[in-house]
């Protein structure tokens, strides 16, 4: 027996005894008028990411997505939203400055190390014309300190195990372990730390000779870097300025100095000493260096 289900004809007027208390028309307005401002909102962040995205001078905004969804889940809360997206683009502006200014050269690894960590932290520095021009003053001032750092930094993680590596003078050859990074493949290569490194000994030279300091993006550890990317240049030598490099493949670096009228000068002696005096490596050194002081004096 077939049943025939009953109909409704409904009254946009909102007369209809079926669903008196609906307005169809309202409804369907609402819904347009809400996926217009979606919309508008996707284009608004589409530009804003285009914006923040030259002004980084980067090929990708990473974090963006993340700084929209926390956005969208804490709509209650703009303040921590704006909060997140200046963290993010004032991030990505200070690399791009530091980089194009080449003021990453006057920083040791050490501080490069602490102003990355800086950068991801929550007392990031805001970019303002004031703080960029204050930190690129103070970088130039100091310049001549954090080289010497930077030396001593190197220093630190120098082996006594080597005998040709002298706790109390950087002497004409130097043996810097684990610099190369070895890949599970047999691949030798030189990252980021390691080009730092050699950056960091290489500095000191340029200024006790009055010369301006090569940028980073074409110092000594970026040809380095260049040169045993090759594949084929492990165990061969590279000719610096200022000293030789040559990598082997368990990953240890040989650097031989070529001018030793730059490495015995008073201001490094004095650097290397300084490290030296203060370090609980000069006491375990002197087990293994033969006739080596217990305690050197500074060079006046």
């Amino acid at each position: 027996m077939n049943q025939t289900l009953p109909t409704a004809d409904l009254n946009t007027a909102g007369t209809t005894d079926v669903i008196p208390s609906v307005a169809i028309d309202r409804i369907i307005a609402q819904r347009n008028e809400g996926i217009a401002l979606f919309m508008q909102a996707m284009e608004c962040l589409a530009t804003a990411r285009r914006i923040l995205l030259d002004a980084s001078g980067d090929i990708f905004l990473y974090g963006f997505e993340d700084c929209v969804t926390d956005s969208v889940r804490c709509m209650d809360k703009p303040e921590e939203a704006k909060r997140n997206i200046t963290r993010l683009a004032d991030r990505k502006i200070w690399d791009r400055l530091m980089t194009d200014t080449g003021m990453y050269t006057f920083m040791s690894s050490c501080q490069r190390d602490e102003w990355n960590s800086q950068l991801m932290s929550d007392t990031c520095p805001e970019i303002t014309l004031d703080n960029v021009l204050a930190t690129f003053r103070h970088l130039n001032a100091s310049k001549m300190q954090t080289f010497e750092q930077g030396l001593i930094d190197v220093y630190r993680k120098l082996s006594w195990d080597y005998r040709t590596n002298n706790p109390c003078r950087l002497g004409k050859r130097i043996i810097i372990e684990n610099l190369l990074y070895r890949w599970s493949n047999g691949r030798v290569t030189l990252d980021c730390s390691g080009r730092e490194a050699q950056d960091d000994l290489v500095r000191p030279f340029y200024l006790l000779e009055g010369r301006n300091v090569p940028d980073f993006r074409s110092s000594i550890g970026a040809q380095y870097g260049e040169f045993i990317g090759n594949g084929d240049n492990v165990g061969k030598l590279l000719e610096g300025e200022y000293f030789t490099v040559r990598g082997y493949q368990k990953g240890t670096v040989h650097i031989v100095f070529k001018r030793p009228d730059l490495v015995e000068s008073k201001r490094l002696v004095r650097t290397v000493l300084i490290f030296t005096e203060s370090s609980d490596q000069l006491s375990r050194a002197t087990d293994r260096v033969p006739g080596l002081p217990a305690s050197p004096g500074y060079v006046q």
